[in-house]
């Protein structure tokens, strides 16, 4: 049987969130996110984050992996959740992860995932060509996350993460933090979404004693279902610390405006281009809650990643969610570029029913 929380007062622990909230705001402004620590913590967790964009903080689809997109995600008939993934990222590239979710009596609702990312195997070569031998490079993300309410259907969350990074004889570690708002309406037809991501820093290097910060990014989304029609649509504003994306960008880098008077080149940044690659969008077809059909479009995907001659369907992404008896079964293909999609399935169930089908027979 799903056990239910004990009533709590609830005004301190939002104090606590709101304040560690604050505490870092002024050290993300005064200091700049490293481009590559533990990049990989980017990719998405669970397959429904990947259908609907590569991240949407404001659709909760009933996976505990998508925890990991915001920590504030919580019902506590999603006591004893299991979900267990694997992606197939990009040629040898390779993600398996594993995520829990425990709603405890006193701590609210809590959640534990185990992230491996293998970028495969190398081949070892002196300076004069011979083989040495062969090694991998491999990330590992462990995180704990954990939820709680809080009134007027806003609930707030946050995961505690620790990242290890283990490139041949080279070893990183680094250790950050997700905090997240949730927001859902009386009739659960109208939800909001925000995150703070990866507010954390490199404490190992591979090399050196540096340390840099992770490239953290703060987040807001909605999503709206409705009444009559079995659809939901959902939007996402992404970097809203940073305006210029396409700084990033080397086609966007080259397309400057030359003074005719007095030859000076200049790059527009308050334009369009540079909005649309804050932007995520997807829609889901749910007929009923065994079943579901989701589409997601990145617009900095595509922006980034496409071939003007041939554009394909880089930035869009399927996938479906099926529940079959105990097993809810989820794939989703996501195009990245022209000669790259991944493939990303999980695997779902809820411990308890076992239980409880047990019991009852």
């Amino acid at each position: 049987m799903i056990r239910t929380s004990r009533a709590f007062t609830f005004e301190v622990p939002m104090k606590s969130f709101l304040l560690i909230l604050l505490m870092w705001v002024p050290i993300l402004l005064s200091a700049q996110p490293g481009r590559s620590a533990f990049s990989f913590t980017q990719v998405p967790v669970s397959p429904i984050q990947a259908a609907l964009g590569g991240t949407q903080v404001a659709a909760f689809r009933g996976d505990i992996a998508q925890t990991t997109d915001n920590p504030a995600f919580m019902d506590s008939t999603f006591h004893g959740s299991l979900s267990l993934s694997y992606l197939n990222y990009l040629t040898t590239i390779n993600q398996a992860s594993l995520a829990y979710g425990h709603q405890f009596d006193s701590l609210g609702f809590g959640s534990g995932y185990l992230r491996y990312f293998d970028y495969g195997t190398f081949q070892e070569i002196d300076e004069t060509g011979i083989e040495l031998g062969q090694f991998k490079a491999v990330d590992y993300e462990l995180g704990v996350s954990f939820a709680r309410p809080y009134k007027y259907g806003i609930s707030y969350g946050a995961t505690f993460k620790q990242v290890f990074s283990n490139m041949y004889n080279y070893f990183a570690y680094g250790a950050a933090i997700d905090l997240g708002a949730f927001y859902r309406s009386k009739d659960g037809n109208l939800t909001l979404g925000l995150t703070a991501d990866d507010i954390g820093v490199k404490l190992v290097d591979y090399t050196s004693d540096g340390h840099e910060l992770f490239p953290w990014s703060i987040n807001v989304a909605i999503a709206k279902k409705f009444d009559k029609a079995p659809l939901l649509f959902a939007l996402q504003y992404s970097d809203l610390q940073k305006w210029d994306l396409a700084a990033a960008d080397q086609d966007a880098l080259d397309d400057v405006n030359m003074d005719p008077l007095t030859g000076e080149r200049e790059r527009s940044v308050l334009t369009f281009d540079n909005f649309a690659r804050h932007l995520n969008g997807s829609v889901v077809f749910m007929p009923s809650d065994k079943f579901n059909l989701m589409m997601g479009y990145n617009f900095r995907r595509r922006l980034e990643l496409v071939i003007a001659e041939r554009p394909a369907m880089v930035g869009f992404s399927f996938g479906a969610m099926v529940k079959v008896k105990r097993f809810g079964i989820q794939y989703t293909l996501s195009s990245y570029h022209l000669g790259g999609t991944s493939n990303h399935f999980a695997i779902t169930t809820n411990l308890n029913e076992w239980y409880t089908k047990r019991t009852a027979s």
